[in-house]
């Protein structure tokens, strides 16, 4: 059985953009270590000092992880907005999604009235793991496919499969 939580923290003092892209390289390369069935997959948005992650797996797998983050220093007020069951995964196969401030659509920063210091302790839960979800998003590339013969609405990087019937 899979399970998600969602938790916000706070940047400890000094640490910057720099310092979380090494937490997801380091996540991206555990949690991949893992396998598609036993890792981790999951999101961290970096926005004016707060840390917003959402993370999905195995029970035991997402425990050991939230037991190290909650000892790390480059974090502080952490608090889980969410823990609960889940039967698929959101954020894709296993790995970490990182977005920050100028990476983030202003779209979807505007639909979730978004305003300097990203008041996320007024999110609900819910709301909060959408706003993850759709800034986690992959962006479609500029020339999305269709001059590359893709089929519109395709996910960049998906390899197209034939299905043949059975004679």
């Amino acid at each position: 059985m899979l399970e998600r939580i969602l938790y916000v923290s706070r940047a400890a003092t000094g640490t910057e953009l720099s310092d979380i892209s090494e937490i997801a390289q380091a996540a991206r390369l555990r949690n991949a270590a893992g396998g598609v069935l036993g890792g981790l997959s999951g999101g961290l948005v970096f926005i004016d000092g707060w840390i917003v992650q959402a993370l999905e797996g195995p029970a035991p797998a997402l425990c050991a992880t939230y037991t190290r983050i909650l000892k790390d220093p480059r974090h502080v007020q952490i608090s889980l907005r969410a823990r609960e069951r889940i039967y698929y995964r959101q954020f894709g196969a296993p790995g970490l999604i990182l977005r920050s401030g100028p990476s983030i659509s202003p779209a979807i920063l505007a639909r979730f009235d978004y305003h300097f210091g990203f008041p996320v302790e007024g999110f609900p839960a819910d709301a909060l793991l959408e706003f993850m979800a759709e800034t986690c998003r992959p962006a479609l590339p500029a020339a999305s496919g269709a001059a590359q013969g893709a089929a519109p609405g395709a996910v960049p990087g998906a390899v197209p499969v034939e299905i043949r019937r059975a004679p």
